[in-house]
């Protein structure tokens, strides 16, 4: 009997949501915990699926394909600021917009 099908992010993925989960967010200025960041993703899975994914661990395809689309729409390819570029000020407008970085998103739907 087979179980449920599995599939773990890539590295590249799981980089750049950590990298997005600590930076400063309205609400979270030393970042998101992993609760708030699956709340402000929109998702409807439990926080420990998220927590696994995370870690590089399988989980159902289901929720790996929310994930993925969820990191492909909201997180640039660009690397994000880190924490202490951003509190230095040293991005200009243009990095800002490169980057795409917003401090309000709660969601993607």
């Amino acid at each position: 009997m087979a179980g449920r099908r599995s599939k773990a992010l890539r590295r590249d993925q799981i980089e750049r949501l950590e990298k997005f989960r600590r930076l400063s967010h309205d609400g979270a200025p030393h970042g998101y915990s992993i609760p708030q960041l699956r709340t402000a993703m929109g998702a409807q899975f439990k926080w420990d699926t998220l927590k696994r994914a995370l870690e590089g661990l399988p989980i159902w395809e289901l929720h790996y394909g929310f994930i993925a689309q969820w990191i492909e729409e909201n997180l640039p390819l660009v690397p994000l600021p880190d924490g202490k570029t951003a509190a230095a000020g040293d991005m200009d407008e243009l990095d800002q917009e490169k980057a795409g970085a917003t401090r309000t998103l709660r969601g993607s739907r």
